[in-house]
């Protein structure tokens, strides 16, 4: 079987390639590789230690730091995605194949991915369930210390393309809604999901993506005449930079504006001062703009 230890760390090191010094030194720093020991403290290692030493060991190719191939390979073993994928793509396993390729700025393969995760999924599960969390992931990451600016930005960047891609590539058709993120909030990531998710879903979105004036975004509102708005928020805080604007937001909510506050700003509890809708999760915020989508069926 593939889990018996069977192979000593001279043994192990020629199969994988590598200089039984180099495995002690990953297991003293990482705690990677963790081979069962004999009676006497030998270590043993079986089949599946080494598949794991070898993806380690590739990814360190590829230029993702020891580190955090340790990390990603942990994170593999933790979610049950083998080391050696089947032919049939889980989420989860094109997931973390996706982070690979983003920490090691492999493009052309997260592109690759990305692709097959669409295959599998379609567009827009491949970016809920796919891209989506690998680039949260990362951001946690470096949060955390444990990846660069660098890494970060890469990631971010591709995912805005390819959602920038998607919601060039759908017509806009239906009821018009305005989606911007609050002064001073930047991540724009999951407001433009939901774009994509909407158009998919027969809306004409009006786009006005990070960092959106609330002077321009109350002016474009009253301009374009929309039957929604989104502004969202992750870092800031809604209920203290729309407050000065409450009048103006209720009168467009009076007028049949259907307005919505998302993100995990939503979520404060000073955010229930302001008119319109909460919705803190993307799964909410798109809930409740299906809802205003029936209701206007239902009324013809």
């Amino acid at each position: 079987m593939r889990t018996i230890p069977k192979y000593t760390i001279r043994q192990a090191a020629r199969l994988v390639g590598l200089q039984p010094a180099t495995l002690r030194a990953w297991e003293r720093r990482y705690g990677f590789p963790r081979p069962a020991r004999t009676a006497s403290r030998y270590r043993l290692f079986s089949d599946a230690d080494l598949e794991w030493i070898r993806w380690v060991r590739d990814r360190i190719a590829e230029g993702i730091p020891a580190r955090q191939a340790v990390w990603l390979a942990a994170r593999r073993r933790a979610t049950g995605v083998p080391a050696l994928s089947g032919a049939t793509p889980a989420p989860e396993v094109l997931r973390e194949e996706l982070l690979t390729n983003l920490l090691a700025f492999d493009e052309p393969r997260a592109a690759a991915t990305l692709w097959r995760a669409t295959v599998a999924l379609g567009s827009e599960g491949a970016v809920r369930h796919v891209l989506l969390p690998a680039v949260a992931t990362l951001g946690e990451q470096w949060e955390a210390g444990r990846a660069t600016v660098s890494q970060e930005h890469f990631a971010s960047q591709f995912a805005a393309r390819h959602l920038a891609t998607l919601l060039l590539g759908t017509p806009p058709a239906g009821p018009r809604a305005v989606l911007a993120c609050a002064p001073g909030e930047r991540h724009e990531l999951g407001l433009m999901y939901l774009a994509v998710a909407l158009r998919q879903r027969g809306w004409t979105v009006l786009y006005l993506g990070a960092d959106t004036p609330a002077e321009s975004l109350l002016d474009t509102v009253q301009r374009v005449r929309p039957r929604a708005v989104v502004v969202a928020g992750l870092v800031v805080d809604l209920a203290a930079l729309w407050e000065p604007y409450r009048p103006r937001c209720l009168a467009a909510v009076r007028r049949g504006v259907l307005w919505v506050w998302g993100g995990p700003a939503a979520a404060a509890p000073e955010a229930s001062r302001l008119p319109g809708r909460l919705a803190p999760t993307l799964e909410e915020a798109l809930r409740i703009l299906e809802d205003a989508t029936r209701a206007r069926v239902r009324a013809g």
